[in-house]
């Protein structure tokens, strides 16, 4: 239960977090903060984790650095690159949530230290997307969606270039969506 309880109270927190990236994105370059060296394994295992929590069938997996790590795990060693903490929880939380509503019933999330970057890989099954779409994705206020803001990835993929990183998606639709997420190794 007080796990619960402090999850739940950091994601009022989190939520106060998304109003005010919602300012941030029309705010000039210049005046973002700059990114850190943040702790990336960290991130997605608090992120996965609050994901397990949601609602749905979804099965959530996560490898960090070639090790499977499920509910419970130890802490797994740091893996360190160019972030934001609360900024990237932000962009996976988003990632994450676009494949729960795509339908996805298998979600798997893989961070490594690739060449020159750190990436963190998100594979999905659900509807997929199709190509001529894929290019419009990444535009303020465009969402395949009706619910949606159109915010998300646009918001994202700006903090990922503040940070000299980058986003690329990949997807079919029936079988589902591949977005990477690159960042600068700390």
């Amino acid at each position: 239960l007080d796990t619960n309880v402090t999850r739940i109270l950091n994601e009022i927190d989190h939520l106060d977090e998304i109003a005010r990236a919602f300012s941030r994105y029309g705010s000039a370059p210049a005046e973002r903060a700059p990114g850190e060296p943040t702790d990336v394994a960290r991130v997605a295992r608090d992120v996965v984790s609050l994901e397990r929590m949601g609602e749905g069938a979804v099965t959530w997996t996560l490898r960090i650095a070639g090790v499977d790590v499920a509910e419970g795990d130890e802490p797994v060693p740091p893996l360190m690159a160019i972030a934001r903490a609360d900024e990237l929880r932000e962009v996976l939380l988003n990632v994450l949530e676009n494949a729960r509503l795509a339908d996805a019933t298998t979600v798997h999330l893989e961070v490594a230290h690739v060449g020159e970057q750190v990436t963190m890989v998100v594979r999905d099954n659900g509807a997929g997307m199709s190509a001529d779409v894929i290019p419009q994705i990444f535009q303020p206020h465009f969402s395949t969606r009706t619910s949606g803001s159109g915010l998300g990835l646009a918001i994202s993929r700006r903090l990922l270039d503040g940070w000299g990183g980058g986003m690329t998606v990949t997807s079919e639709p029936g079988v589902g969506t591949t977005l990477t997420v690159s960042l600068l190794p700390a």
